[in-house]
C-alpha cells in the first residue's frame, strides 16, 4: 500500500470516527491555510531547507547538520492550540 493509500484510509477511518461539528472546524481550518498562500510558500519534494539548531528535552543543542550526517533526516510540524 502507496502512502498515499494509508494517509486516504486513515483520513476516511477518522470520519467516522469524528462529530461533525469538529470536522467542520477542521475543514475550515485547511481552507484558510490554503487561502493565505502557505502552501505556495513551502518547501516541496525534493527542495532541500535550511540549516536549523533547536533545544532537545534536556535543553543541548541540536542541529539539522549533525542529524544529517546520521542519515535521513525527518521533520514533522504539528499545528494546533493545545
Amino acid at each position: 500500500m502507496s502512502l498515499k493509500e494509508k494517509l486516504e484510509a486513515t483520513k476516511a477511518a477518522s470520519a467516522g470516527r469524528l462529530p461533525d461539528e469538529k470536522r467542520a472546524v477542521m475543514a475550515r481550518s485547511v481552507a484558510d491555510l490554503r487561502q493565505s498562500g502557505i502552501i505556495e510558500r513551502s518547501k516541496g519534494v525534493g527542495q532541500t531547507a535550511p540549516g536549523f539548531a533547536l533545544p532537545n528535552h534536556d535543553g543541548a543543542m541540536i542541529s539539522s547538520s549533525d542529524l544529517l550526517s546520521k542519515g535521513p533526516l525527518v521533520v514533522s510540524f504539528f499545528r494546533g492550540a493545545w
